[in-house]
C-alpha cells in the first residue's frame, strides 16, 4: 500500500489566510491612525478608525482558528491514508 502524495493548502485555506492576515492587518493600521492622529490633535474624531479594531481583531482570530481547524483536518486526513 503506497501512500499518496501529500497534497498543499486548499484553496478555502488559502483564502482564509489571506483574509485573516488583511483584517488583522488592517485592524493594526486603525489603530495606528488613530493613536497617531490623537498624538498630533485632529480636530475631528476618526470614530471609523477607532471602531474598526473592535470588529476587525476578534473576526480574524475567528478566521484563523477556522483555518487551523481546516489544516487539522486535512493533515488528520492525508496521515489516514
Amino acid at each position: 500500500m503506497t501512500k499518496s502524495e501529500p497534497t498543499g493548502p486548499s484553496r478555502v485555506e488559502t483564502v482564509l489566510a489571506y483574509m485573516g492576515a488583511g483584517v488583522i492587518g488592517l485592524s493594526l493600521v486603525s489603530i495606528i491612525v488613530t493613536l497617531v492622529s490623537s498624538y498630533f490633535g485632529a480636530a475631528t474624531n476618526l470614530a471609523l478608525f477607532a471602531q474598526i479594531p473592535l470588529l476587525g481583531l476578534p473576526l480574524g482570530f475567528v478566521l484563523i482558528m477556522v483555518l487551523l481547524f481546516l489544516a487539522l483536518r486535512r493533515k488528520g486526513r492525508e496521515n489516514k491514508s
